[in-house]
């Protein structure tokens, strides 16, 4: 209701009033101002009680919560969650449904929202088209993420990350030093943690990764040819070829750095095969329906295993 409105209203209910005082009667009030007579009399009532303030509106909150609502004790788990999490509605929705409580993502919505704990999301300019990958080790995503410098601390330590676009199953190492160098190390450490043969590697065109614009063999290019993996580069100032491990930096930035401050980069080293863990392992993926990159790993597996013996199956009976 607007201002206006209100006024309107207020206005009208003061005359009222005023032609019920000239002993006007009750029911020609009514038919005048095109109201009920329990109108009138409601408002009659609540002037001769407190007069003039009588006729302003009141609030039309509830006195008492909705049966439905949720408990105090609820709402404070909520924000507590949100606050140590930072996880969105669904997220909150799933660890509650872990815990055996069930509460809908509208209802955390609005806790978050009346809490001013969630932010309105950015409006994109445009749609991207998404790409699937349906086997895992076809187009590993490699990039480098530069971590903020600690005041006092001049060093400066890169995060080289590894993104199965399948699976989503990563592998992470921070170095102190941006250099080909570097990324064959992390290369090799990405083919050996890895529970899947990598077929292919796409990379920006990082000098850690390339010599362009010279268009020479960077060592980068000669260690995934020595060890059988074809290196695709994205075309540049195109970061969307990158885009699951693009977005999976926002990840670690949100749910890591963020949260675990440190005084040493150095603990940074210490602290991130645990995140790694806890990435691959035990976060739930909204993108892979709710479960963990190593589970859709082991479904991945289980489907292929399914798949062969039923040729394994239709085989012999085209034989027979």
């Amino acid at each position: 209701m607007t201002y206006s409105t209100r006024q309107f209203f207020i206005r009208q209910r003061y005359l009222m009033i005023q032609d019920y005082k000239e002993q006007l009667p009750v029911i020609e009030i009514a038919r005048k101002y095109r109201v009920s007579r329990p109108t009138v009399y409601r408002w009659i009532e609540r002037y001769e009680c407190e007069g003039a303030e009588g006729l302003l509106n009141r609030s039309n909150r509830p006195r008492t919560p909705h049966p439905k609502s949720l408990k105090i004790a609820m709402v404070r788990f909520i924000r507590r969650i949100r606050t140590k999490t930072g996880y969105g509605p669904h997220r909150i929705r799933l660890i509650l449904l872990a815990r055996g409580i069930r509460v809908s993502e509208h209802a955390i919505y609005k806790v978050l929202r009346r809490y001013k704990l969630i932010t309105k999301p950015k409006n994109r300019k445009r749609k991207y088209k998404r790409v699937y990958v349906d086997t895992p080790g076809v187009d590993v995503q490699v990039d480098v993420k530069y971590l903020d410098t600690i005041p006092g601390k001049p060093a400066r330590y890169y995060q080289y990350t590894a993104t199965d676009a399948c699976t989503r199953i990563r592998v992470l190492r921070i170095y102190d030093d941006l250099s080909a160098y570097h990324a064959c190390i992390f290369l090799k450490e990405v083919v050996r943690s890895l529970p899947f043969r990598v077929i292919a590697v796409r990379t920006d065109n990082g000098h850690e990764f390339t010599n362009r614009p010279f268009e020479r063999e960077s060592g980068f290019s000669s260690e995934c040819a020595r060890l059988g993996i074809t290196h695709k580069l994205n075309r540049p100032a195109y970061p969307q070829a990158n885009g699951k491990v693009e977005r999976s930096h926002r990840t670690d930035d949100e749910e890591f750095y963020r949260r675990h401050p440190v005084n040493d980069p150095r603990e940074w080293q210490m602290r991130i095969a645990r995140w790694e863990h806890r990435y691959n392992y035990q976060r739930t993926h909204m993108a892979l329906g709710d479960i963990t990159p190593y589970q859709a790993w082991r479904n991945y597996q289980k489907e292929r295993e399914r798949t062969k013996e039923k040729e394994r199956t239709d085989g012999v009976k085209n034989v027979t």
